[in-house]
């Protein structure tokens, strides 16, 4: 069970790790769509991460690293590596297979874990919320995945 200090690390984490992988497609995305997803990606998990800090420090929760946010470190880095290797098309299709992926988790690890077992009223909102953000993005990046396939 992860602590309140443990789950803002881990939404911290989590929101470096999209930022850097659509940073990476804003840059390598061949498709009009990817680009344009990849930039609501940085600017909706600028704005998460700047929200997250703001309910942190307003509720005096100090992040505190875990085995969680750790793992998703590493998991996203290796990721970021896999995608630099494709080009063109096939990064568009390995970018948005991944975000398909890890909003799938994420929703998931949301769910289950971190607002069942947020301590902090403040915190538990701002999950909720969060997790509003993310079936938006999963939904999208959903239908570019599906539009992509159709037109290959």
């Amino acid at each position: 069970m992860l602590t309140d200090a443990q789950i803002v690390e881990v939404v911290k984490t989590a929101d470096e790790g999209e930022i850097d992988a659509a940073k990476l497609a804003k840059s390598k995305a061949s498709d009009s769509r990817v680009k344009d997803f990849a930039k609501m990606m940085i600017e909706d998990h600028k704005a998460n991460k700047k929200e997250s800090k703001k309910i942190a420090k307003n509720n005096n929760i100090k992040a505190e690293n875990n085995d969680v946010a750790k793992n998703l470190k590493d998991d996203t880095k290796s990721k970021i590596k896999d995608l630099k290797q494709y080009k063109n098309a096939a990064f568009d299709k390995a970018y948005i297979d991944s975000q398909v992926a890890m909003h799938q988790q994420l929703l998931k690890d949301l769910d289950q874990t971190y607002i069942p077992t947020a301590q902090n009223a403040d915190l538990k909102s701002f999950l909720q919320d969060t997790r509003t953000h993310v079936q938006e993005h999963l939904s999208k990046a959903q239908e570019i995945q599906s539009a992509m396939a159709t037109s290959m």
